[in-house]
């Protein structure tokens, strides 16, 4: 799929219906930016053939909790979809289908697998954007949460004490950090961590491509300002010059104004001293 092709189709997807949206395909079209030979429809089918060879696998448990673990295990032991703890910078790893080849991922792309399989299987299964690890929800008459980069099953303790292990001792979860993520949210998280790749590396291009489809997803305008930065990074003054306007223009936001202002002086203040 060409690059143009798979922006197209992600503008589509970004316009439907949270509840609309088919979680691994737009996942899959993230990926399609960057490697024009992506089967969008291969993969899919890949992620149909691992939930129909888990629901042929035999097994004599039907609780809920259980069946739960057996999934994980499925998905951990017997496919081997693991945490890429050596390389985890990678930007691979936030590519679904690079995911699906290597069976190496980071939390949010593992946790497509759990969530993909559980869907098609018609398991009470959503993503949550828990702000220290992507997590997997099941829930049914309680909650049982897995860690998708190592195939931790969770309770809610469980969940607090990783928190508290990463944010510190006084960490505590909020209201909503445990709760079912949208879709449109868990593909902006899945965008934002290649941004935090690229930004550092000076990838300026594959960072704009970032900011672009967050915004078709969320138009919220510390975007834009991110957009002016990116602009002026790749020397092109007028392009940033006409962002930072527009912010002006159309923004209420008074912190975001301030920010449009400050660059638009310090540039013109730049073009003063050459």
């Amino acid at each position: 799929m060409l690059k143009i092709d798979a922006r197209a189709h992600f503008t589509a997807v970004a316009g439907l219906e949270d509840n609309e949206i088919q979680l691994d395909r737009a996942a899959l079209l993230i990926a399609a930016e960057t490697d024009d030979e992506i089967d969008v429809e291969h993969y899919l089918q890949h992620l149909d053939n691992l939930a129909q060879r888990f629901d042929d696998a035999p097994s004599s448990e039907s609780s809920f909790g259980v069946s739960i673990q057996r999934l994980s295990a499925f998905i951990h032991s017997d496919e081997g979809f693991r945490g890429n703890v050596n390389d985890y910078n990678n930007p691979a790893n936030s590519y679904l289908n690079r995911v699906i080849d290597t069976r190496c991922g980071i939390p949010i792309t593992l946790a497509m697998i759990h969530i993909g399989i559980g869907q098609r299987l018609n398991l009470p299964v959503s993503g949550v954007n828990f702000p220290v690890n992507f997590l997997v929800k099941y829930g049914n008459d309680r909650d049982l949460f897995v860690n998708p980069f190592s195939g931790e099953i969770l309770s809610e303790a469980d969940c607090a004490t990783m928190f508290r292990q990463i944010a510190g001792p006084r960490a505590k979860i909020e209201p909503g950090h445990l709760d079912p993520a949208p879709n449109k949210a868990i593909l902006f998280r899945m965008l934002d961590n290649l941004k935090r790749i690229f930004w550092p590396n000076k990838q300026w291009e594959e960072a704009k491509g970032c900011i672009e489809r967050q915004l078709l997803l969320y138009p919220a305008p510390e975007l834009s300002i991110q957009l002016g930065n990116v602009a002026e990074m790749q020397g092109n003054r007028e392009l940033a010059e006409y962002t930072y306007a527009q912010i002006l223009e159309n923004t209420d936001v008074e912190k975001i104004r301030e920010l449009a202002s400050k660059r638009l002086l310090a540039m013109a203040s730049s073009n003063k001293m050459h």
